[in-house]
């Protein structure tokens, strides 16, 4: 026999678990924009809170220490980030012509430059940082492995010799890019500049699309 109010109790519990993954996915994005705005050496619980708009004593209970939600915001980010890269090369596996595959790339970088500049800050913070905590380059190194996978695939339907390598380097010329443009507006001729050089790139690597262009 329930005691009383037992089935509300029961009724509303998943009300305060939906209501706390929210505040909890705040409190992450608001650390997200902390790091992005000021770096890890500027982050800290006062700053989330404020940020995110909660008490600071609202934080403890979600996360243990600043180390834990550091992880959780970068886990966050790595998430966020492979489903982008996916995204970028979904119209390349429909059989774009090997030239497009740069407007894709470019695409690519210019929306994370531009529209999530202060992610794509964090995500290099995050990187920085992982040369010194372990449980931060264990989270780099899946995520890498993740990305590599996925756009080893790519290269492979395109018709790569070596699928493995191929994706390395169009990672690292990636990366490249974002950091070479990440201290400076971006402006036409600068996208323009990453445009020639990701083309260049998949040029000589021989990769090749079904389609053919008209």
């Amino acid at each position: 026999m329930s005691r009383p109010g037992e089935s509300a109790q029961r009724r509303d519990t998943p009300v305060l678990i939906e209501r706390g993954g929210v505040r909890k996915a705040a409190i992450l994005e608001a650390a997200l924009r902390v790091i992005g705005d000021k770096g890890l050496a500027g982050l800290s619980m006062r700053a989330i809170a404020t940020e995110a708009g909660l008490p600071l004593g609202a934080l403890g209970y979600y996360f243990k220490t600043k180390d834990d939600l550091t992880l959780e915001a970068f886990e966050l980010h790595t998430r966020r980030e492979a489903d982008r890269v996916l995204a970028a090369f979904a119209g390349v596996e429909n059989g774009d012509h090997a030239d497009d595959i740069a407007e894709h790339l470019t695409a690519f970088i210019h929306h994370g430059l531009t529209e999530t500049r202060t992610s794509l800050v964090a995500e290099y913070e995050f990187l920085i940082e992982s040369t010194r905590r372990p449980d931060l380059a264990r989270v780099s190194r899946a995520w890498r492995q993740a990305l590599q996978l996925q756009v080893s695939h790519v290269a492979s339907r395109l018709g790569s010799d070596d699928p493995e390598t191929d994706s390395e380097i169009i990672l690292s010329v990636i990366a490249g890019l974002e950091i070479d443009h990440l201290y400076t507006p971006l402006d036409p001729s600068a996208t323009q500049a990453i445009r020639t050089a990701l083309r260049r790139t998949i040029t000589k690597l021989g990769l090749r699309g079904n389609a053919t262009r008209q």
